[in-house]
């Protein structure tokens, strides 16, 4: 397999020191000059905003990374020029966002957003341009069906409803309730059935909404059910888990792998405790099997990261990582800064492994994760992730 990522260790007086060659991006063992212009890619992410702990980390990765790539010789010998903006979590806003990335600064490729609403908003655009999108977002409507100008990074709702399912199982649970988003993200229930789990409820909130009592409320008086999943991105999760303690709910709670973030248990406070959840090896490398790649690449990476903010990254933190390496990846191979050549490379890579997930398109996949999730299932104790299969 092509690695992202490559450790390297260095053994010096009895200490371990990791460091990360970036040998998909370069393809060579040299770093030559580079030209003078520049190759310029855009981003939208959600800096701030209820999605700001999304799209904050992937802006420091995605800084990082081309800084990291740019250290290397760049690509095709020329540097690599991000211009980068926030949608403040707003769908309009990244619109616009889009538009000036494609009408003014001229980029060849953009990466975003880190919700799927906006996403969908920036996708009508790259389709009308012809420029193609990196999104970071992780619904399964933004891949399926296929659209010509957009990828994704992430496992989608659908693989991580796929493995908190299959832990359920092993649980004995199979009567749900299941509480989401009406902005598209989330609605997974069709996937239950595949395990033989009964979706007992089906409650749903607009986005926006600040209390979901009534939504609990309803599914605490059915004696039917075994447990809760709410599938779902952004601040909302949080009142939910807040929401539910509150009316003493004891069935335990399952989210999604983009609760997966050191922000989340922060967020819900002691709420959060015993929430379960699916999450990349990233978060918890250090629990992983010594010797492991799952350990090496995220133990590395994430002392890159710690190293440069001060913090450990989050899964966000990796997605912006692999959508900037996929992408220069991309513009390597494809030779050119032409923006349909970029996409005919996007649409033929295979098995280029990342630190959240194993990357491969086809003309009828781009969703890119391995549909064998490589996630694993966590529970937040003492406000950590612990892994627990």
């Amino acid at each position: 397999m092509k690695l992202l990522l490559q450790s390297v260790t260095d053994l010096t007086k009895g200490a371990r020191h990791v460091t990360l060659a970036i040998v998909a991006v370069l393809g060579f063992a040299g770093i030559p000059a580079m030209a003078k212009d520049a190759i310029r890619i855009g981003a939208v992410t959600s800096v701030t905003g209820p999605a700001s702990y999304l799209g904050e980390p992937e802006k420091n990765a995605l800084e990082f990374m081309v800084g990291e790539v740019n250290k290397k010789g760049g690509v095709l010998g020329r540097p690599l020029e991000l211009v980068l903006y926030d949608d403040a979590s707003n769908a309009e806003r990244a619109r616009t966002m889009m538009q000036r990335l494609l009408t003014q600064d001229r980029v060849s490729a953009v990466m975003g957003s880190s919700i799927t609403a906006s996403s969908l908003a920036m996708e009508a655009l790259a389709a009308r341009h012809g420029v193609p999108q990196i999104t970071m977002a992780g619904a399964r409507i933004l891949t399926d069906p296929v659209k010509k100008w957009l990828f994704s990074v992430t496992e989608s709702d659908v693989m991580s409803a796929r493995v908190i399912y299959k832990h359920m199982n092993e649980k004995g649970i199979d009567k749900l309730a299941l509480l989401s988003s009406t902005t598209g993200y989330g609605r997974a229930a069709e996937e239950a059935k595949k395990f033989n789990i009964k979706i007992v409820m089906d409650e749903t909130y607009a986005a926006g909404d600040s209390d979901m009592t009534a939504q609990l409320t309803r599914i605490r008086g059915n004696r039917d059910v075994q447990a809760i999943i709410n599938l779902d991105a952004g601040n909302q999760p949080a009142i939910v888990a807040r929401n539910r303690v509150a009316l003493g709910i004891k069935v335990p709670l399952y989210m999604s792998h983009s609760m997966a973030a050191p922000e989340f248990p922060s967020l819900a406070g002691r709420s959060a405790e015993g929430i379960r959840m699916n999450a990349p090896t990233m978060l918890v490398a250090e629990q992983m099997p010594q010797g492991s790649k799952e350990r090496e690449l995220g133990m590395a990476f994430r002392k890159l990261y710690q190293d440069r903010y001060g913090r450990v990254p989050n899964t966000f933190a990796g997605y912006g990582h692999d959508a900037l390496v996929l992408l220069a990846d991309a513009i390597r191979r494809a030779g050119s800064t032409d923006p349909a050549a970029i996409r005919d490379a996007l649409e033929k890579t295979r098995d280029l492994v990342g630190v959240t997930s194993t990357l491969a398109f086809g003309p009828n996949n781009h969703g890119g994760a391995f549909e064998q999730s490589s996630s694993r299932m966590v529970e937040i104790r003492n406000g950590g992730f612990v892994l627990i299969d």
